[in-house]
This record gives structure tokens, C-alpha cells and sequence, in this order.
């Protein structure tokens, strides 16, 4: 096999939210900077290309994500990007800021106080200017988002258009399989470029394979990297700071693989999902939900309890899965589906589960608790109510034996009768905390500029950092978090040579 060799300021692994905000941040204060992706180039939809069609056609060729199941009760699947820009190429661009409970539980619960108001705020603008992030607008927000708006106004409930890293969106509603116009400035698109542009060097479908320590100093990383016509090359890179930064499932699997970092044994324990449940709807109106920005409209009138409404509008292939009994039945209601759309409650979860490593493949296991699963049946009851406030024919909340609604008490004795742990379809494309901040070296993993208690020089820059769920999606809070830690190793650059 032959070996490619390199040798850097810093090395990155992993080009998403954090890793690709650290490389340009680090690249721009000129320091050299290495990037190592195990996925490859994220394709993307064509002008006028068939959303559906299209979408096995990007996915089936780029295999951009991946997944494993939790295993507990219930099941939870659990979603990340694997390519370069990560999650964020496949995501629906949704960006918030770290929430100001988040901030001070973190602050005055567990002492981390450089998180406060005005710092972290003033981070979350750099990003939000780099990425352009704006309100959706009514013209391309689609039908669904506007009945979700009709729903929760109609209630008197707290909600607004989502702000996305998309200010030139055609309202295509392409964005989780690539926007065919590039509008959503995902990493591969913004940051990741610009880090080339200045200098840093891209080692895509390469895989970390072993972090180099030496006398507790991170020394570079060793990766294998796997052509398109099936070769492979060592890659070698020597450097005093490494940041990890594969996400909550990768990154975990990387320092457990290699049995660093985790004096305190906290590596990939303390694993939050941020779980979800979804609820359809068909409306007598025309919806076309496969049309406007997927996620175009929230309702956080719950969000002090940790809950999270979020439109979602699934096209066909998977709404259909949402649309409750067979035969004659379900072929009506699918008869109907131009006036569907449906919309999910996510709950900064309290439970917790872990990843641990079985050679190259992660095993993760998490439970709901209790107290969560009361929030997740809270949750059911919002979007219900909202939908049949927005003037809703039939309501299906997603389940294992699926039903359909007809009224609000309806769906007040179903929530209160039948839904339970057991019952519970729920999912996950936020995994965090698998790596978590604190002051106490014996309970976390890295410091609050995010290195690693016991090895100097490594840093883990994503979500798996956070000591708490965050209660949103977490897209611009990791880069925020990234461009904090980045700050830290310019400044402190010469201890690390």
C-alpha cells in the first residue's frame, strides 16, 4: 500500500458543521490545515430533474447517509451525513441558535461560563453572515408551512418562518437531496471551498484510522483512503493539533477505537437523540407538500418544556408510510394525497444511551425515559390540535398500528388510551453528547473550549460535545461551537508547536 504523507498546523477529521468551520476558521488565521472525510463528493439534484427519482439517484450513488438502530424500547433509528459537508449537505438547512435556557444551564448548572449571552451571540453572527441565514419567505414556503401557520394562529400559540442558510431558494423542496441550484450554502459549499481556496488540502473517501499521541501530545492521524477505482493509500498526517469531528456516532467510535480520551470513561456515553414523532394530515385543499422548503414553518409554544414543532412534508414514497391501514382503505386515502403534509415534534430528551465500539461498526442502545415519553405524547397532541385547527379532513399520528383521526377529542382519547413506549415510532437525525464538555475531567471528556481532558492538542469540534440536548437542531450551534474552539487554537497555537 502505498503512503501519502503530510504535515500541517492542524488536521481535521471530518468536513460538516464543525470539522468544515474549524478548517476555514484555522486556514484564515494561516495556519495549515489538513482535512480528512470518509465520505465522498455530495451529488445533487439537476434543474427539472424528478424529485422522487432524483432522490434514489443522489442517494443510491453517493451513499450520504448513513445510520444505525438504537436498540432499546422503542427502536430508534438513528441518521447522519457520511460525505463531504456532512449532515449539512442533507439536511433541510434549518438554523437556529443555541437556546438561551440551553446557554444557561450550561452557565450557572454545570460552570461552563464562557457560554454566556453576548459572546455566544456574537459567534452566532459571524456564521449567520458567512452563511447567509434568512427567514423563509411566503412565496416559497408551499402550502404546508402556511397551514401549519393557519393551526397555530388559530390556537393563539407562539410559532414563525424557519430560518435557513438559503437566501437564494427556489422553494424546489430538493434541499435533503441537494438543492439542484446550490442555493443552501451547506459546508461543501461555503466553508469547505473556502478553506481550499486559502490553502487547506481535502482527503476525501479517507478514513481515520488511528490518532498519533505521544507523551500525551497529539502527534497527526493515520487514515486509509480508497480510490474510485479501488485503490488504497496510507494517508499520514503529522500535526500538533487534531480536531475531531465525524459527528456523535463517528467520533465516539474513533477515540473508543483507539482508547484515548477517555480517562473519565465517559467516550460515547450520555448519548442524546433528540427524538421525534410525526403526525399527517389531508386537508379537502390542494397541499402538494412535496412542494416549497421542507421545513418552512416552526411552533415553539412549547419550547420551555423541550418540545420543538417542526413542518416536515414527505413526498409519497415515505408519506404513504404515514397513511394508516391497507387494501381499498389506504388506496383512498392515497387517492388523496395532493392535500397531504405532516410535521414533526422533536423533545430535547432527558434519556439517555450510548455508543460503543464493535470493530469499525458502532452499537448504540438508548431507552426513553418515562418523563420523555410524556413529552413525546404532549407533542402528539400539538400537532393534532394544530392541524385540526388548520382545518384538517383526517389526522394520522405515526404509530405501530397506525389510525385515523376524525376529531380533536378523537385524538385526545387515542393520545390518552393507546399511545405508549411500546407504541411509539420515533427516529433520530441529531445524535449528540457522546463526548460531552465539562469542568470536572472525571465526568466529561473535553474542557469548555473543547479539548480533550488528557491528550493536549485534541479537540472534538461537533455535537458530540453538548452537555444537554439542546432542544433544536443543531446545525449552527456546532458551528458556533466550532468557531469557538477555533478561536482558542489560534490563540494558543505556539503551546501546541
Amino acid at each position: 500500500m502505498k503512503e501519502i504523507k503530510e504535515k500541517a498546523d492542524v488536521c481535521v477529521i471530518g468536513s460538516g458543521a464543525g470539522g468544515a468551520v474549524c478548517a476555514k476558521e484555522l486556514q484564515e488565521a494561516h495556519l495549515s490545515v489538513v482535512i480528512m472525510e470518509k465520505g465522498g463528493d455530495f451529488s445533487r439534484l439537476e434543474p427539472g430533474e424528478d424529485l422522487f427519482k432524483g432522490s434514489i439517484r443522489v442517494l443510491a450513488k453517493t451513499r450520504a447517509l448513513q445510520g444505525n438502530v438504537g436498540i432499546g424500547n422503542p427502536m430508534i433509528p438513528v441518521a447522519y451525513g457520511s460525505c463531504v459537508g456532512g449532515s449539512t449537505a442533507l439536511n433541510a438547512g434549518t438554523s437556529w441558535r443555541v437556546p438561551q435556557k440551553v446557554l444557561r444551564t450550561w452557565r450557572d448548572g454545570l460552570g461552563l461560563e464562557v457560554f454566556t449571552d453576548d459572546y455566544v451571540s456574537g459567534l452566532s453572527e459571524r456564521v449567520e453572515r458567512f452563511i447567509d441565514i434568512g427567514t423563509v419567505s411566503d412565496d416559497i414556503m408551499g402550502m404546508s408551512g402556511k397551514l401549519m401557520r393557519k393551526g397555530v394562529d388559530a390556537l393563539g400559540w407562539s410559532g414563525g418562518p424557519v430560518k435557513r442558510n438559503a437566501s437564494g431558494c427556489k422553494g424546489c423542496g430538493a434541499c435533503v437531496v441537494g438543492c439542484p441550484y446550490d442555493a443552501k450554502k451547506a459546508m461543501h459549499l461555503s466553508y469547505v471551498p473556502r478553506a481550499i481556496e486559502l490553502g487547506a488540502r481535502l482527503h476525501k473517501k479517507t478514513r481515520a484510522e488511528r490518532i498519533l499521541t505521544r507523551h500525551q501530545r497529539v502527534a497527526g492521524v493515520e487514515g486509509i483512503r480508497t480510490d474510485e477505482d479501488g485503490r488504497r493509500w496510507k494517508v499520514t498526517v503529522k500535526s500538533p493539533v487534531v480536531v475531531v469531528a465525524g459527528g456523535a456516532v463517528s467520533s465516539a467510535l474513533l477515540l473508543l477505537r483507539n482508547g484515548i480520551a477517555n480517562s473519565s470513561g465517559q467516550v460515547g456515553r450520555n448519548l442524546r437523540v433528540h427524538p421525534g414523532v410525526v403526525v399527517g394530515a389531508i386537508f379537502d385543499e390542494d397541499v402538494e407538500c412535496w412542494k416549497g422548503v421542507p421545513q418552512s414553518y416552526y411552533c415553539d409554544e412549547f419550547l420551555e418544556e423541550g418540545i420543538i414543532i417542526l413542518v416536515g412534508a414527505l413526498p409519497p414514497p415515505i408519506g404513504a408510510l404515514i397513511i394508516p391501514d391497507t387494501g381499498a382503505v389506504h388506496k383512498g386515502f392515497m387517492a388523496r394525497y395532493r392535500g397531504f403534509t405532516d410535521a414533526g415534534a422533536l423533545i430535547s430528551d432527558t434519556s439517555s444511551g450510548r455508543v460503543r465500539a464493535v470493530g469499525h461498526n458502532a452499537l448504540i442502545t438508548y431507552s426513553l425515559t418515562d418523563a420523555d415519553v410524556q413529552r413525546l405524547k404532549k407533542g402528539f397532541g400539538a400537532l393534532i390540535k394544530i392541524y385540526f385547527a388548520a382545518g384538517a379532513k383526517s389526522v394520522f399520528p405515526l404509530m405501530q398500528r397506525g389510525i385515523a383521526l376524525g376529531t380533536i377529542k378523537q385524538g385526545e382519547e387515542f393520545i390518552e388510551g393507546h399511545v405508549s413506549r411500546s407504541s411509539l415510532i420515533t427516529g433520530s437525525v441529531h445524535p449528540m453528547g457522546t463526548a460531552r464538555m465539562g469542568r470536572d475531567r472525571t465526568s466529561s471528556v473535553v474542557d469548555m473550549f473543547l479539548e480533550s481532558h488528557d491528550v493536549k492538542g485534541l479537540f472534538v469540534c461537533d455535537a458530540s460535545v453538548f452537555p444537554t440536548s439542546i432542544a433544536v437542531n443543531p446545525q449552527e450551534s456546532i458551528m458556533t461551537l466550532a468557531m469557538h474552539a477555533s478561536e482558542h487554537i489560534v490563540a494558543h497555537m505556539p503551546d501546541y508547536s
